[in-house]
């Protein structure tokens, strides 16, 4: 059976627990923002940081959000393991067949309670991400903030995004129409071995005029290696 999304709740006690158990073994990580202030609601365009990204984000963001997340990940155990075990691990980390076996066999079973308590939005990459992109433009009008992964992984996870997927510029078209004014998105990274979660200065559509969704991709991808570099380079 697929579960179906429904807004999550602010308050979940049991996963509470569990990141307050997280947190023994996980190193706390600084927030470091750049252009004032985080406000709420709020497009933030994130890199993954492999697999222990968005969980990092959960335990540290300091901001309440909800998160895109591939859809197989909500899906029956079947389509779980297949996806941790093909896709997280064998394509994008370049496991052995054996090992991404074991691990996604015990890993599907827990992964419904991982990802609703990471908020998690599911997406598509057919033509049902009309209904993800519907539902995130709500959640953005009922004052959450919305964090999305945008890079191309599919030759793995890399210190800086080679591309990005424009799918969130049609969330910022999608909420300008709606309410009539521009979603300020912001470049976020997540540096592992700094521990460090950089947020960059918040833009908007209408700064880039009538740039095609591609281009505004690109360009926030370059904001988000940006940050990258500045988290490298000891400022922060």
């Amino acid at each position: 059976m697929r579960i179906e999304y429904e807004p999550p709740k602010k308050r979940q006690p049991v996963f509470a627990c569990f990141k307050g158990l997280l947190r023994i073994f996980i190193r706390k990580v600084r927030v470091v923002t750049i252009g004032g202030e985080l406000t709420e609601p709020c497009l933030y365009l994130a890199n993954h940081a492999n697999k222990m990204g968005p969980m990092i984000y959960s335990m540290f963001f300091p901001t309440y959000h909800v998160k895109w997340g591939a859809s197989q990940m909500l899906g029956n155990y079947r389509e779980r393991y297949n996806y941790l075990r093909d896709v997280l691990y064998i394509q994008k980390n370049r496991s052995g067949k054996a090992i991404a076996s074991f691990r996604a066999f015990f890993e599907a079973f827990f992964a419904p309670f991982v990802y609703r308590g990471m908020k998690l939005l599911p997406t598509y990459t057919d033509g049902r991400l009309a209904h993800t992109v519907k539902k995130t433009v709500n959640l953005l009008g009922e004052g959450i903030s919305i964090m999305i992964f945008p890079e191309n992984s599919n030759d793995g996870y890399k210190e800086e995004p080679e591309s990005f997927f424009p799918g969130f510029v049609l969330v910022a078209k999608g909420y300008k129409k709606a309410y009539g004014e521009d979603i300020p998105m912001r470049p976020v990274y997540y540096n592992k071995k700094r521990r460090l979660i950089l947020v960059g200065e918040p833009c908007r559509l209408s700064d880039f005029g009538a740039a095609k969704k591609e281009e505004v991709a690109e360009i926030l991808r370059n904001n988000v290696n940006e940050l990258h570099r500045l988290t490298e380079s000891g400022k922060y």
